[in-house]
């Protein structure tokens, strides 16, 4: 009689085993789902005006990837240890960006190195702990690519097709960006 409860004990031990190994897999390889944190994103993640609203859910891929412009990436930050941050990618190797914060003052432009990234908030107001911070970005930093928002039910989309606020690669005009900024501004308006 023990044997009998001895051995479905260790059966469904077996299934819990199995199961763990099997989501760590999971987990590791293919991806999970991300809390956004912060207003960094606005207003492609966490738009709100509340703190209640400031909790979207993402989905996060973990398959192998070459990072590109516009991709939405979440990353261990250099300066802050195993802390994860999610921002845009604003230039890859072999691109010139002009950094958001000199581009007021006229800064000079930044060649990304090959195998580096340079990312960018969306949300210039609250930006913080990007490139403009720390600098190029490696590649072997990013953890994975943002391709869902998943949470709230009513904001569910592909975010492989956002475009970003705005980015300035050096290859633009002038025109060009203030043509980009003002279009961006009718698509998101303040308030």
């Amino acid at each position: 009689m023990w044997q009998t409860r001895v051995n479905k004990i260790w059966q469904m031990s077996k299934w819990f085993v199995g199961g763990g190994v099997l989501s760590v897999l999971f987990y590791d390889n293919v991806g999970y789902v991300h809390t956004v944190r912060g207003r960094s994103m606005s207003p492609t993640l966490n738009p709100g005006p509340t703190r209640t609203l400031l909790r979207e859910r993402v989905w996060l891929s973990k398959f192998s990837f070459t990072p590109l412009v516009d991709d939405i990436v979440v990353f261990r930050s250099p300066k802050h240890g195993n802390r994860l941050a999610m921002k845009r990618v604003a230039a890859t190797a072999g691109q010139t960006i002009v950094p958001s914060k000199l581009m007021k003052s006229g800064g000079s432009p930044v060649l990304i190195k090959p195998g580096y990234v340079w990312v960018e908030a969306d949300n210039r107001d609250t930006a913080g702990r990007d490139s403009n911070e720390y600098g190029q970005l490696h590649e072997k930093m990013i953890v994975g690519k943002v391709t869902w928002l998943l949470w709230p039910w009513s904001r569910i989309q592909d975010l492989r097709k956002t475009q970003p606020p705005y980015f300035r690669l050096n290859d633009q005009t002038e025109s060009d960006q203030t043509a980009s900024i003002s279009e961006q501004t009718k698509l998101f308006p303040e308030g």
